[in-house]
């Protein structure tokens, strides 16, 4: 079996906190979230709240590095992830839990929101042979090696296709519409 998914628009209620592990010094980010089911009236016009429900997100390592960075309290983000129970016990004695949500992918909603994305500087790890032939064949296009991101010499136009295809097959910037 494994962990149910989830996956939906949410705001973040809290600037993430940023943790490091004591022992492992490993990144650790707790993001609280609220998933909310406004509606609009349409008898009255007004935005109406419906139900809410509140979760604590957790990422780890470098993403949870870069959640710190990119994401504020207000932010409607787009988020994806499993759930999980955490349980713990109070300083009574007491036994507690609650749903947690372990964050898979996190980003700002675009809906009503612009953002610059940055590219992250490379960890380094995870490098296996698909990361090889993916630098090997960017070189090869006149890119850097080390940046899968820059932009290499643009591809071939098809003959009399692309946009402007008419217009000696380069492209344009006119839509082809």
């Amino acid at each position: 079996m494994s962990l149910p998914t989830m996956h939906g628009t949410a705001r973040l209620i809290d600037d993430p906190e940023l943790r490091f592990g004591a022992g492992s010094g490993k990144a650790v980010v707790r993001v609280r979230l609220a998933f909310n089911s406004r509606k609009k009236d349409k008898a009255t016009g007004e935005w109406v709240d419906g139900d809410t429900f509140f979760v604590d997100g957790k990422a780890f390592d470098q993403a949870a590095e870069h959640i710190a960075e990119s994401l504020s309290r207000g932010m409607e983000v787009v988020v994806s992830g499993r759930l999980r129970t955490e349980k713990w016990e109070t300083g009574q004695g007491e036994k507690r839990s609650a749903p947690a949500l372990l964050i898979d992918a996190i980003g700002p909603s675009l809906a009503r929101a612009t953002a610059t994305v940055t590219k992250a500087p490379s960890s380094g790890g995870g490098q296996g042979q698909g990361r090889e032939e993916f630098q090997r064949v960017r070189a090869q296009q006149g890119a850097s090696a080390d940046d899968p991101w820059a932009s290499g010499a643009p591809a071939a136009a098809p003959a009399g296709g692309g946009w402007g295809g008419a217009q000696g097959g380069g492209y344009s910037d006119e839509p082809p519409f």
